[in-house]
């Protein structure tokens, strides 16, 4: 199973990354057309360069890239002095901030998956964050852009909560 979705994440990768160069290229052919490339179109251009040298570098780079992404696109983080229960608000705040919500509730796993279809096509329907409750804290597992920054909010909310704690018992 996990073979197959690291085969399935390597080859949505690929694909974008294909889609990605024929847009850039038919933009390059719209915003200035050269001599050279008068009458002919996107297709055309995209033949001409990848039968070259260089454009099959390309896409022996794009392969190369999109078979290694998965192991470097996501990512596990643990946070530590997060309590499961006690900090679940704080864990959907910063989900919530960065288009999260809840989707599934597995006890002490919880499921977050982007709130619009918009993010999840940017994100290549890769929109599953998976909190779990772990001795001592919790840990995220996804997108490995998206892990950073709610591990970020996260841990700063925590920190800020700590801190709030011991100044009212301080005062």
């Amino acid at each position: 199973m996990k073979a197959l979705r690291y085969v399935i994440r390597a080859v949505k990768y690929l694909v974008f990354l294909c889609v990605l160069y024929i847009g850039l290229e038919w933009l390059m052919l719209v915003i200035s057309p050269s001599p050279a490339t008068m009458g002919l179109d996107v297709w055309d251009i995209l033949e001409l360069r990848l039968a070259t040298q260089k454009g099959k570098m390309l896409v022996g780079a794009f392969v190369i890239l999109a078979a290694f992404y998965p192991l470097f696109g996501f990512t596990r983080k643990r946070i530590d002095g997060c309590s499961f229960e006690r900090d679940m608000t704080r864990i959907n705040n910063a989900m919530q901030l960065y288009g999260f919500k809840l989707k599934e509730d597995r006890g002490d796993v919880k499921v977050y998956k982007a709130d619009n279809i918009i993010r999840s096509l940017t994100m290549l329907f890769e929109d599953k964050i998976e909190v779990r409750a772990t001795e001592g804290g919790v840990e995220i597992s996804g997108l490995r852009s998206k892990i950073a920054r709610v591990a970020y909010q996260l841990e700063t909310y925590i920190y800020h909560s700590r801190h709030e704690e011991e100044n009212q018992d301080n005062a």
